[in-house]
C-alpha cells in the first residue's frame, strides 16, 4: 500500500469549521466530522494545496477539505459515533440555521463492505429530518436529527435514531475537537419517542478544562454485557476518554468494547471484546491491551498505510465540484420520499415499489406536484458497449463466477499464469479453500463471465495459451426500455450462444435442486445447440418460443445463486457467422431475473407515457501508475455518480472482515470523458499506524508510563435528547448525499 503523508484530523476540524451561512446576521457554526483518539504524526498547518497541484485560487479544488482519521482496534469504539458525525455532515446543518425543519437524504456510509465497488446498483440513502437553530452570535448552535434506519442492532426491526448536538464553539488550534456535547438514541420505529425501549443511546462530550488541556468522553450501550444477555439480543457497551496536549501533541487514553450476542438471528452467539489503555507523543503511541495480560504496543505515528474511501471530482480548468446526480427526489402518496435515477428506483423498505403506482416530483421553487408512473419489470434488458483490458489487468483480483456443474457461484484468480478456485459461496458469506487449478475445465473458444467488486462485468474468449496478453472485456451498461433506440422498429430478435436461460423456470430448476438447472446446454456451433429470443416492446420481457424468460408465478429461489438473480447472456443482435467473431462484438446484451431490485426493470413515465431519461455516470478509463505496486500500469473503467468515484478494486481482510481499496488515485490526477477532462481530490480516507519491530524497548526510551490508569467513562453523564416526536415535512429533500438540489 502507498504510504502517503497524513492530514491531522484535530488540525483539520479546527480548519475546516469556519461556519455556514443562515437567516439574518446568526451564522452557523460546525462540530467535527470525525473524532480520533490520535493522529498520525504528519501533521499539516494548512488545507492549501502544494502550488504545483492547484490553479484557481478559491476554486472548489483548493477549499474542499481532505480528511484522514487514523484507525486502530483500539479505536474501534469510536466507528459508531462516526458515522453519525459523518453522516451529519451531509445535512449541510451550519447552512439551514434557522432555516426551520428540513429533510435530506442522507447516503450509507459503506467504507468497510467493499464501498468502492461499481455504482451499478445506485445509492442506498437513510432520511434524515434535521432542524437547526441558534439565538444570536453569543448562543450555542443546536441540532436536533432524526435518522429512519430500516434495521438496528443486527435486527429487522425498523428504528429512528434521536440526536441533539450542541455547539458551544468551533475547533480550533486550542480546542481541536472545539466545545460540543452530542446525545443519542435508538428506538423502534413504533414506539413513542419517549420510550425507554433502547436499541442503543451515547453520548459524546468535550469537557471543560483550565490547564491547557483537551478532554473527550464517549460513552455508548445498550443492556448489560457482562451479565446475562437474553436469547435474542446483542448488548454492548463502547467508550473512549482521551485526555491531550495539543501544544506538544501528547496525552493518555483509555479504550474499551464489549459485546455480546446470544442467538441472534442471521448472527447466532459470539462475544468480541477489547480494553486499552494508551499513552502517546508526538511520534508513537503505546497501547497497553487489558483484556489480553497487559501486553504492550506501540505504534508509530510517522510510519502508517493510507486508505482512502472517497474522492471529488472537479472540472480541469475551473475546478468547480462536479455535483452531477443522475436523478431526482421523488415521494409517494402518502409522502414516503424516495429517489429516481439512472440505476433505478429506491424507496426505504417498507415502501412497496409496484408497478403502475404514481409518484411525484415536487418542485422547490412553485412546491408544485408533477405525477410520474412507476413501471416495474420483473427482469431487466441491458444494452452492454465493451471496453478493452487484458488478463494483465486482473491479475491477482478476486472474481465470482456461477458453477454449472455445482450450481452454486465460487470465487476465482488469475495468478498470471494459472485460474484458480479460491473460495465458496455459502449464503451471503464466502469460505476460503486451499486454491484448486481449475484451468482445465475451459475449452479454447469458451465464453466465460466474471463478476467483479470494482469492474463489474470481465469477459473473455479462453485461450489456446493463457497469458497476460489476452485479450479481455469490462462493461458499460445502459437499461433498454419501449422508447429506446434499439427497439423503434418493434420488437427486438437477440441471438444467444452460452449461459442461456430456459423459459418458464420451475422450482426445482430456479434452485438446482437434483440435477436440474434453468440453464439450456450452451451452444456447440454457431448453428447447434443456439437459441433465437425476442425481447417484446409492448411487455419489455425476454421471450424464448413465445414464453417469459422467467420464473414460473409463484416461484421463488430460496436458495442457491438464483437467490441473487440469474441472467442470461452475451446475447447478439446479429447471428454470428463463427465463434471466432465474438472478440470483435463491441456490443451485446443481458437479460436479468430475480426478486432483488437490480434484477428487475424500475423506472418512470411521465404523464406523456415517455419514459424519464436520465444522466448516465460519467465514465473514464484510468492506468495506475505506482512504481513497486502490484495495480502498476493496469487498466480501469472509473464511474462518477455525483458524489463518490467507483471502480477501484477492494480486498477483504480475513483478519477483521474490513473491505480496503487495493490502491488510492493521487490527488491531481486527471481522468479524460470524450472531450471533457476532470482532475480527482482524495478526500476522506484512514490511516493504519505501523507497530515497531520491539515495542518494549520504544516504550521505555520513550518514557511512557501506564502505571496511573486513565478513568473509564460511565453512563452518568447521559441526557435524553428529548427532542420529541420526528416532524412531519412535507418539501422535498433540500439536500441529496450532501448535494443540495433544486428543480434542474
Amino acid at each position: 500500500m502507498l504510504r502517503i503523508p497524513s492530514v491531522s484530523l484535530f488540525v483539520l476540524a479546527a480548519l475546516t469549521a469556519c461556519g455556514g451561512s443562515s437567516s439574518g446576521s446568526v451564522t452557523g457554526l460546525t462540530g467535527p466530522q470525525q473524532v480520533t483518539i490520535v493522529d498520525s504524526g504528519q501533521n499539516v498547518g494548512s488545507l492549501r494545496l502544494p502550488s504545483n497541484l492547484r490553479a484557481v485560487a478559491g476554486s472548489d479544488y483548493e477549499t474542499d477539505p481532505t480528511r484522514m482519521w487514523v484507525r486502530d482496534d483500539s479505536m474501534d469504539t469510536l466507528e459508531t459515533v462516526n458515522m453519525i458525525l459523518d453522516m451529519l455532515s451531509q445535512t449541510n446543518y451550519a447552512d439551514q440555521t434557522n432555516q426551520g425543519v428540513y429533510r435530506c437524504l442522507v447516503e450509507e456510509d459503506e467504507r468497510n463492505e467493499g464501498g468502492g465497488e461499481r455504482g451499478q446498483t445506485g445509492p442506498v440513502y437513510e432520511e434524515w429530518v434535521v432542524e437547526s437553530t441558534r439565538a444570536n452570535n453569543a448562543a450555542p448552535q443546536i441540532v436536533k436529527f432524526w435518522v429512519d434506519q430500516d434495521e438496528a442492532m443486527g435486527s429487522e426491526v425498523e428504528a429512528i435514531i434521536y440526536g441533539l448536538m450542541t455547539i458551544e464553539a468551533e475547533p480550533s488550534a486550542d480546542q481541536p475537537l472545539g466545545d460540543f456535547t452530542l446525545q443519542f438514541k435508538s428506538l423502534p420505529a413504533s414506539e413513542a419517542p419517549t420510550s425507554t425501549n433502547y436499541f442503543f443511546q451515547g453520548y459524546l462530550r468535550t469537557i471543560d478544562r483550565n490547564d491547557g488541556l483537551t478532554e473527550v468522553e464517549f460513552y455508548m450501550w445498550e443492556g448489560d454485557p457482562d451479565g446475562a444477555v437474553p436469547a435474542g439480543e446483542m448488548h454492548i457497551r463502547e467508550r473512549v476518554h482521551v485526555v491531550g496536549n495539543p501544544d506538544d501533541d501528547s496525552g493518555h487514553a483509555y479504550s474499551e468494547y464489549k459485546r455480546v450476542a446470544n442467538s441472534m438471528p442471521g448472527i447466532g452467539s459470539w462475544t468480541e471484546q477489547a480494553e486499552y489503555q494508551m499513552q502517546f507523543n508526538s511520534d508513537y503511541v503505546a497501547l497497553m491491551d487489558v483484556t489480553n495480560g497487559n501486553t504492550i504496543d506501540v505504534k508509530d505515528r510517522n510510519d502508517f498505510d493510507t486508505y482512502v474511501y472517497r474522492y471529488g471530482l472537479y472540472d480541469n480548468v475551473t475546478e468547480a465540484r462536479i455535483d452531477q446526480l443522475s436523478g431526482f427526489p421523488i415521494e409517494d402518496a402518502s409522502g414516503n420520499y424516495g429517489w429516481a435515477g439512472f440505476h433505478g428506483i429506491w424507496f426505504p423498505e417498507d415502501v412497496s415499489v409496484t408497478n403502475g403506482m404514481t409518484v411525484y416530483r415536487r418542485s422547490y421553487s412553485t412546491d408544485t406536484l408533477t405525477p410520474y408512473t412507476v413501471v416495474v419489470v420483473p427482469g431487466r434488458l441491458e444494452k452492454r458497449t465493451r471496453s478493452s483490458i487484458t488478463l494483465g489487468d486482473i491479475v491477482d483480483e478476486d472474481m465470482q463466477m456461477f458453477d454449472p456443474s455445482a450450481g452454486t457461484e465460487i470465487m476465482v484468480r488469475y495468478t498470471g499464469t494459472d485460474f484458480l478456485h479460491v473460495a465458496n459461496r455459502s449464503g451471503n458469506s464466502w469460505t476460503s479453500i486451499a486454491p484448486v487449478s481449475i484451468a482445465g475445465s475451459f475449452t479454447t473458444g469458451e465464453w466465460l463471465h466474471f463478476w467483479s467488486h470494482a469492474r463489474g462485468s470481465v469477459e473473455f474468449t479462453w485461450p489456446a495459451t493463457l497469458n497476460n496478453s489476452v485479450p479481455a472485456y469490462v462493461w458499460s451498461s445502459q437499461t433498454i426500455n419501449a422508447d429506446s433506440a434499439e427497439l423503434a422498429a418493434g420488437n427486438l430478435t437477440l441471438n444467444g450462444y452460452f449461459q442461456m436461460l430456459k423459459s418458464d423456470i420451475t422450482s426445482n430448476q430456479a434452485n438446482f435442486v437434483g440435477a436440474e438447472t434453468p440453464y439450456l446446454p450452451d451452444a456447440t456451433g454457431v448453428a447447434a445447440g443456439n437459441q433465437t429470443y425476442v425481447f417484446d416492446k409492448t411487455t419489455l420481457m425476454l421471450t424464448l418460443g413465445g414464453n417469459d424468460v422467467n420464473f414460473l408465478e409463484g416461484v421463488t429461489a430460496t436458495s442457491g445463486p438464483g437467490m441473487h438473480g440469474l441472467h442470461c447472456g452475451p446475447l447478439f443482435e446479429n447471428a454470428l457467422a463463427s465463434f471466432n467473431d465474438i472478440p470483435t462484438e463491441t456490443t451485446t446484451y443481458n437479460w436479468n431475473i430475480g426478486a432483488n431490485e437490480w434484477n428487475q426493470l424500475r423506472t418512470l413515465k411521465d404523464s406523456a407515457g415517455a419514459y424519464v431519461a436520465f444522466t448516465p455516470p460519467l465514465r473514464f478509463n484510468y492506468t495506475h501508475s505506482e512504481v513497486g505496486s502490484a495495480f502498476d500500469g493496469r487498466s480501469f473503467y472509473l464511474e462518477w455518480d455525483g458524489t463518490n468515484l467507483h471502480g477501484m478494486p477492494y480486498n477483504e481482510d480475513p483478519n477483521d472482515n474490513r473491505w480496503y481499496p487495493a490502491f488510492n488515485i493521487p490527488t491531481s490526477t486527471t481522468l479524460t470523458e470524450n472531450s471533457n477532462t476532470y482532475k480527482v481530490k482524495q478526500l476522506e480516507g484512514e490511516q493504519i499506524m505501523v507497530s515497531v519491530g520491539d515495542p518494549n524497548s520504544v516504550f521505555a526510551a520513550q518514557g511512557f508510563d501506564l502505571s496511573s490508569p486513565l478513568s473509564a467513562p460511565t453512563s452518568d453523564p447521559w441526557e435524553d435528547p428529548a427532542i420529541g416526536s420526528r416532524p412531519t415535512v412535507t418539501d422535498p429533500p433540500i439536500y441529496v448525499g450532501g448535494v443540495i438540489q433544486s428543480d434542474s
